[in-house]
């Protein structure tokens, strides 16, 4: 839990104190309902009552007899408890997901009236695939923070799609169509996407003459489920295809393919822009670009419960100013 939930945690439980129960084990005075939900998150991030009641600056008994009141309340167990471990039952994974929910917009809430008169301050989570955060992301960060000393960033690189609400990431960068209408996205950039391989791979196996024929080839494929096949795009307008290829090699890194292209050890799909050096030097060349696909663009893309954030508003409108521009459709940037 990043530290502005940590802090209004802290906050809600100071001032929402266990009040006496009445004979009917119900409080004279219901609790805030976003106080239980604060305790309850804390309770399971941290996996028992004293570690919460560490966090919360709270004794262990208390932050139990909070967890119980909220059961109490909602007639339902959250928690399944054992002598030794607790886990979620089937309700506490639900409340969990939508109390998180919950809790990051009352958070923006806060957030967006602080920043309203003041300098942009806190702290955005950002996530990114690897080699485009690498490139642009991380050197765009450094110069976003010196601008704004009182903003930090923390910066994922990973290339499988994160679940921004549910993790609470202020912005991400996704490559595709933005269709989450819970999502805002912001245009950065487009790139083509191009097979390549070896010159040592094609004299040894030959050139496919189109898509069809990847079928007799080895393609290098990445996913992020652990599978030996994907999806590559074919075609533009009405000849638009997806194919699905296999291959012996795979990876989660989107990275690797190009190691091993460039190994001879297959073909791989991938943006120019993580090519282009390769072809210029002769270590990669490009097969089928009679049925190359349209231009992948990419978006920053940020929750709409965060569109009045300054400091996401901020770094969305510099971001997209400093790739203004930039289209990576033939040349090596």
């Amino acid at each position: 839990m990043d530290i502005s939930h940590c802090n209004m945690i802290l906050r809600i439980c100071k001032i929402s104190p266990i009040l006496p129960e009445t004979p009917h084990g119900i409080s004279r005075y219901s609790m805030h309902p976003i106080s239980e939900m604060a305790v309850f998150i804390e309770v399971v991030e941290q996996g028992s009552f004293s570690a919460a009641g560490r966090q919360l600056g709270l004794a262990s008994s208390v932050v139990a007899d909070r967890v119980k009141g909220l059961e109490r309340r909602l007639g339902v167990r959250l928690l399944a408890r054992t002598t030794r471990r607790q886990s979620l039952t089937e309700a506490g994974t639900t409340y969990l997901r939508e109390a998180r929910a919950i809790l990051a917009t009352v958070t923006s809430l806060e957030t967006r009236l602080s920043e309203q008169s003041s300098t942009p301050s806190g702290v955005l989570k950002v996530t990114a695939p690897a080699p485009v955060g690498r490139r642009w992301i991380a050197p765009f960060i450094g110069d976003f923070v010196r601008r704004y000393p009182a903003v930090r960033v923390h910066l994922t690189l990973e290339d499988r799609f994160a679940d921004i609400v549910g993790e609470g990431f202020d912005v991400a960068i996704r490559g595709g169509p933005v269709v989450d209408t819970a999502l805002i996205g912001r245009r950065l950039f487009e790139t083509r996407r191009v097979v390549v391989a070896s010159s040592d791979y094609l004299a040894r196996h030959g050139r496919p003459g189109s898509p069809d024929d990847l079928a007799s080839h080895a393609c290098i494929v990445f996913n992020s489920e652990r599978h030996f096949h994907a999806e590559w795009r074919f075609g533009r307008g009405d000849s638009a295809r997806n194919l699905r290829v296999t291959g012996a090699l795979a990876a989660t890194n989107s990275e690797l393919p190009v190691v091993w292209a460039l190994a001879g050890l297959g073909l791989a799909q991938k943006s120019w822009w993580e090519v282009a050096d390769h072809i210029t030097a002769g270590r990669l060349v490009t097969v089928l670009d009679p049925f190359e696909p349209e231009p992948a663009t990419f978006f920053a893309i940020h929750p709409v419960s965060s569109a009045q954030s300054r400091k996401i508003a901020l770094f969305v409108d510099e971001l997209a100013t400093t790739l203004k521009g930039l289209s990576l459709v033939g040349e090596a940037l």
